[in-house]
Protein backbone atom coordinates (compact mmCIF):
# COMPACT_ATOMS: atom_id res chain seq x y z
CA UNK A 1 0.00 0.00 0.00
CA UNK A 2 1.46 3.09 -0.90
CA UNK A 3 2.36 5.87 1.46
CA UNK A 4 -0.20 8.69 0.17
CA UNK A 5 -3.41 5.71 0.38
CA UNK A 6 -2.36 5.12 4.24
CA UNK A 7 -1.86 8.63 5.27
CA UNK A 8 -4.99 9.83 3.52
CA UNK A 9 -6.73 6.57 5.26
CA UNK A 10 -5.54 7.43 8.67
CA UNK A 11 -6.63 11.08 8.17
CA UNK A 12 -9.80 9.67 7.61
CA UNK A 13 -10.07 7.35 10.44
CA UNK A 14 -9.03 10.32 12.60
CA UNK A 15 -12.22 13.13 11.39
CA UNK A 16 -14.39 10.23 11.51
CA UNK A 17 -13.33 9.62 15.41
CA UNK A 18 -13.30 13.19 16.03
CA UNK A 19 -16.65 13.18 14.66
CA UNK A 20 -17.76 10.42 16.56
CA UNK A 21 -16.70 11.85 19.84
CA UNK A 22 -17.44 15.37 19.67
CA UNK A 23 -20.58 15.94 17.11
CA UNK A 24 -22.52 12.64 16.53
CA UNK A 25 -24.39 13.37 19.40
CA UNK A 26 -24.50 17.18 19.17
CA UNK A 27 -26.07 16.68 15.70
CA UNK A 28 -27.82 13.43 16.20
CA UNK A 29 -27.69 10.71 13.82
CA UNK A 30 -31.35 10.27 13.32
CA UNK A 31 -34.71 12.45 14.49
CA UNK A 32 -33.38 15.29 12.62
CA UNK A 33 -35.19 17.40 10.05
CA UNK A 34 -34.14 19.73 7.48
CA UNK A 35 -35.40 22.76 9.90
CA UNK A 36 -32.58 21.47 12.60
CA UNK A 37 -29.81 20.81 10.07
CA UNK A 38 -29.16 24.25 10.38
CA UNK A 39 -28.70 23.93 14.54
CA UNK A 40 -27.25 20.61 14.03
CA UNK A 41 -24.31 22.73 11.76
CA UNK A 42 -24.67 25.78 13.64
CA UNK A 43 -21.29 27.89 14.17
CA UNK A 44 -20.58 26.54 17.67
CA UNK A 45 -20.41 22.99 16.33
CA UNK A 46 -18.65 23.86 13.19
CA UNK A 47 -16.22 26.07 15.55
CA UNK A 48 -15.64 23.13 17.81
CA UNK A 49 -14.97 20.44 15.03
CA UNK A 50 -12.13 22.87 13.69
CA UNK A 51 -10.73 23.67 16.77
CA UNK A 52 -10.94 19.77 17.93
CA UNK A 53 -9.97 18.64 14.31
CA UNK A 54 -6.60 21.22 14.32
CA UNK A 55 -5.53 20.22 17.79
CA UNK A 56 -6.23 16.08 16.86
CA UNK A 57 -3.69 16.74 13.73
CA UNK A 58 -0.92 18.82 15.70
CA UNK A 59 -1.39 16.41 18.78
CA UNK A 60 -1.99 13.27 16.78
CA UNK A 61 -2.05 13.29 12.97
CA UNK A 62 0.78 14.66 11.81
CA UNK A 63 3.65 13.67 14.65
CA UNK A 64 2.32 10.16 13.52
CA UNK A 65 2.55 10.70 10.17
CA UNK A 66 5.78 11.96 10.05
CA UNK A 67 6.83 9.14 12.60
CA UNK A 68 5.32 6.27 10.58
CA UNK A 69 6.99 7.82 6.83
CA UNK A 70 10.42 8.05 8.68
CA UNK A 71 10.44 11.64 7.91
CA UNK A 72 10.60 12.96 11.51
CA UNK A 73 13.83 13.08 13.38
CA UNK A 74 13.43 14.85 16.90
CA UNK A 75 14.21 18.47 17.27
CA UNK A 76 13.78 18.97 13.41
CA UNK A 77 10.09 19.72 14.33
CA UNK A 78 8.79 23.48 13.21
CA UNK A 79 9.64 26.37 15.05
CA UNK A 80 9.57 29.67 15.55
CA UNK A 81 8.57 31.53 12.96
CA UNK A 82 7.86 28.97 10.64
CA UNK A 83 5.17 27.27 13.24
CA UNK A 84 3.63 30.65 13.62
CA UNK A 85 3.04 30.93 9.75
CA UNK A 86 1.96 27.11 9.67
CA UNK A 87 -0.62 27.25 12.91
CA UNK A 88 -3.25 30.09 11.07
CA UNK A 89 -2.95 28.64 7.88
CA UNK A 90 -3.67 24.97 9.07
CA UNK A 91 -6.45 26.52 11.03
CA UNK A 92 -8.01 28.47 7.77
CA UNK A 93 -7.53 25.02 5.49
CA UNK A 94 -9.04 23.06 8.22
CA UNK A 95 -12.05 25.64 8.49
CA UNK A 96 -12.45 25.92 4.50
CA UNK A 97 -12.67 21.78 4.60
CA UNK A 98 -15.60 22.23 7.39
CA UNK A 99 -17.55 24.48 5.62
CA UNK A 100 -16.99 22.55 2.64
CA UNK A 101 -18.34 19.37 4.04
CA UNK A 102 -21.10 21.13 5.58
CA UNK A 103 -22.37 22.25 2.48
CA UNK A 104 -21.73 19.18 1.32
CA UNK A 105 -24.17 17.63 3.71
CA UNK A 106 -26.87 20.25 2.60
CA UNK A 107 -26.59 19.53 -0.98
CA UNK A 108 -26.78 15.32 -0.21
CA UNK A 109 -29.84 16.31 1.49
CA UNK A 110 -31.48 18.22 -0.51
CA UNK A 111 -30.69 16.09 -3.83
CA UNK A 112 -32.07 13.31 -2.11
CA UNK A 113 -35.10 15.43 -0.76
CA UNK A 114 -36.32 15.97 -4.37
CA UNK A 115 -34.75 13.59 -5.92
CA UNK A 116 -37.06 10.85 -4.41
CA UNK A 117 -39.86 12.90 -3.26
CA UNK A 118 -38.78 12.74 0.34
CA UNK A 119 -40.98 14.84 3.30
CA UNK A 120 -39.04 17.93 3.57
CA UNK A 121 -38.91 17.11 7.03
CA UNK A 122 -36.63 14.57 6.98
CA UNK A 123 -32.90 14.59 7.11
CA UNK A 124 -31.40 11.35 3.96
CA UNK A 125 -27.92 12.23 5.14
CA UNK A 126 -27.35 12.82 9.19
CA UNK A 127 -24.25 13.67 10.37
CA UNK A 128 -22.48 10.45 10.80
CA UNK A 129 -18.57 9.56 11.33
CA UNK A 130 -17.96 7.30 8.26
CA UNK A 131 -19.52 10.27 5.73
CA UNK A 132 -17.66 12.38 7.47
CA UNK A 133 -14.58 11.00 7.50
CA UNK A 134 -14.66 10.05 4.11
CA UNK A 135 -15.07 13.75 3.14
CA UNK A 136 -12.36 15.07 5.17
CA UNK A 137 -9.89 12.91 3.86
CA UNK A 138 -11.17 13.31 -0.02
CA UNK A 139 -11.48 17.42 0.68
CA UNK A 140 -7.74 17.10 2.76
CA UNK A 141 -5.91 15.37 -0.20
CA UNK A 142 -7.42 17.55 -2.65
CA UNK A 143 -6.34 20.81 -0.70
CA UNK A 144 -3.03 19.51 -0.20
CA UNK A 145 -2.60 18.27 -3.43
CA UNK A 146 -3.76 22.10 -4.90
CA UNK A 147 -1.13 23.46 -2.67
CA UNK A 148 1.48 21.48 -3.80
CA UNK A 149 1.05 22.60 -7.22
CA UNK A 150 0.70 26.01 -6.18
CA UNK A 151 4.38 25.33 -4.58
CA UNK A 152 5.54 24.07 -7.62
CA UNK A 153 4.05 26.67 -9.68
CA UNK A 154 5.43 29.49 -7.67
CA UNK A 155 8.60 28.25 -6.20
CA UNK A 156 10.75 26.09 -8.65
CA UNK A 157 12.49 23.06 -7.74
CA UNK A 158 16.21 24.03 -8.69
CA UNK A 159 17.43 21.48 -11.39
CA UNK A 160 21.29 20.27 -10.61
CA UNK A 161 22.51 18.92 -13.71
CA UNK A 162 21.36 21.48 -16.09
Amino acid sequence: MKTALKVTLFRMWAAGSVCFFAAWGRAGPAGDTMENVGEAFSFNLIGGLVAIMVLADIIIVNPVIRLASGKRVFGEEKKGAMFVFSLPLHMIKVTVIMLIIVGTYFLLNTFFIRVFSLDTQSVPVPLEPLLFGFLYGLYYLIFDTAINLIKGRLIPQSKENV
